[in-house]
């Protein structure tokens, strides 16, 4: 059959959808993930993170960096969080997600082919779960992206072996774990495929594996040696989720079934379904290149299952956007032995259904994200519980129009990472102390007279105002009240007291 001469219309089109088709969908996933972006009150981590990134600015890059989330708050640092820090800290995420999107893509496409590719992007850009965490200031999806990256770099080495392609993958491997720990399963995904693809010499392999594990102890010499110096622990809050756990809730059934929840708990399960069948298409291949890939990225979520002592939602995001890149493969591997018309059709029919899924859950979350359907869990964390920044940031929103007095104090009686995670919306500032804070109480009103206390889920972490009003012979009023979802009408969580001395009223 006779060959088609190539015109430059025919290498037009072929540019526009290798390289125009992927820049449309990462325009497309800032259009999901941009929007509404502080709609959702600060999370505690959140607020944690965001006071880290304030640190550097202070001159404390490795501010409290034991939860092994060490760099993750240097990029939120970068953009100033001090302005407006709720989209400062979020966006951050999503500038990750970026990366890890675009590299997925080019994984895909080497793995398959560039309708792979597609494929992946799109699996990715409507997945409910992924969408709810890269939309927070967590690290968890950053390092999920940065995972990806990594993997890419990984098979980039493959293709030809060297010390320069070493070194980028270390870079990239520990850049991902440097902002979680979560990341670090991936070193044996690395370590597999490095020892597995290629055409490379037994003695080049260890060499290029070597290099990857100099690099990374290179790039983790400084937080140790920090950390060492400070007589702090070695990361055990990061450590601590390790190991079989006796507590209710863990174990791998637990965290298998708390993973099916958060695929089908984010509105449809449609794009949790096309993610199965794209990882059970992917071996259909044959290819080794491709078989030793799945096992790459199944084996950081099996660690991760069957070693956390209770993972909990957000620790799934750090392993899931690289299944997601290799089920597009899948996808796109299935898709091969059709027609290149049919192969359109079905690309368009997959981007139909998951947009037919995905936008009613994304706009619920753009308009009022309390109301969107999510996992009972994840509800219990982001909305209905104190770690939530519902009531809390209605109160410290409000608290001008309750206290007039310019000098008075606003004491927080709430743990501290909240209170602090409150002053970065608050218009007053709040004084942070530890929880209940009755010590700081009894100063303020001694030393003035007068106090305003922001009680938060009082007695279990605040305090009863009233009860400490009565003992230190004071006289205490309920100035504002402040529900979140689910409080029983005479039961808010958050509460806004005013503290006089002047005898019970």
């Amino acid at each position: 059959m006779q060959r088609q001469p190539v015109t430059q219309a025919t290498v037009s089109r072929r540019y526009l959808l290798e390289w125009g088709l992927p820049l449309l969908l990462i325009l497309l996933y800032w259009g999901t993930r941009l929007p509404a972006l502080t709609a959702l009150p600060l999370h505690n981590d959140e607020g944690l993170h965001l006071t880290r990134a304030v640190e550097v600015w202070n001159m404390h890059p490795f501010w409290e960096i034991s939860d092994g989330k060490i760099i993750n708050h240097w990029l939120i640092a970068l953009f100033y969080p001090q302005h407006e820090p709720v989209f400062i800290g979020r966006i951050a995420t999503i500038l990750i997600g970026t990366l890890g999107l675009a590299a997925g893509y080019t994984l895909a496409r080497r793995l398959v082919g560039h309708p792979a590719g597609i494929l992946a992007m799109l699996l990715w850009i409507a997945s409910p779960y992924l969408f709810f965490y890269e939309r927070l200031a967590f690290s968890d999806a950053e390092a999920g992206g940065l995972a990806v990256l990594a993997m890419l770099a990984t098979l980039h080495l493959t293709r030809y072996m060297s010390i320069r392609r070493a070194v980028l993958a270390g870079i990239a491997l520990a850049t991902a774990v440097l902002f979680k720990f979560t990341a670090a399963p991936f070193a044996l995904s690395v370590a597999l495929i490095v020892l597995t693809l290629g055409k490379a010499t037994p003695r080049q392999r260890m060499t290029a594996l070597l290099v990857i594990g100099l690099t990374g102890a290179a790039m983790f010499a400084i937080p140790l040696a920090y950390l060492l110096l400070r007589g702090a622990g070695l990361f055990t809050i990061a450590l601590g989720w390790i190991g079989g756990g006796d507590g209710v809730g863990s174990g791998p059934a637990a965290n298998l079934e708390r993973f099916a929840a958060l695929m089908t708990g984010f509105g449809s399960p449609l794009g949790a379904l096309l993610v199965g069948l794209g990882l059970v298409g992917l071996p259909l291949m044959r290819r080794h290149e491709s078989l030793i890939l799945l096992a790459a990225g199944l084996m950081p979520f099996a660690l991760t299952t069957l070693l956390g002592r209770e993972v909990l939602p957000r620790h799934f995001a750090a392993t899931f956007p690289l299944l997601i890149v290799l089920a597009g493969a899948g996808l796109g591997a299935l898709s091969q032995k059709s027609s290149p018309r049919a192969r359109r059709v079905s690309m368009a029919a997959v981007a139909g259904a998951l947009a037919l899924g995905f936008i009613p859950y994304m706009t619920d979350s753009f308009s009022m994200p309390e109301s969107a359907a999510i996992p009972a869990e994840v509800r219990d964390e982001h909305i209905n519980h104190h770690s939530a920044g519902y009531a809390l940031r209605d109160a410290v929103l409000d608290i001008p129009v309750h206290v007039p007095e310019g000098d008075v104090q606003i004491i927080a009686s709430m743990f501290p990472d909240s209170c602090r995670r409150a002053n970065f919306e608050a218009i007053r500032p709040l004084m942070c102390t530890d929880a209940p804070g009755t010590g700081m109480i009894e100063s303020a009103l001694n030393a003035n007279g007068l106090v305003y206390v922001l009680a938060d889920t009082a007695p279990l972490i605040g305090a009863d105002v009233p009860v400490l009003a009565n003992a230190l012979n004071a006289n205490a009023t309920a100035v504002a009240t402040y529900f979140r979802p689910g409080d029983a009408a005479d039961a808010p969580s958050v509460v806004l007291w005013r503290i006089s001395a002047d005898g019970p009223g």
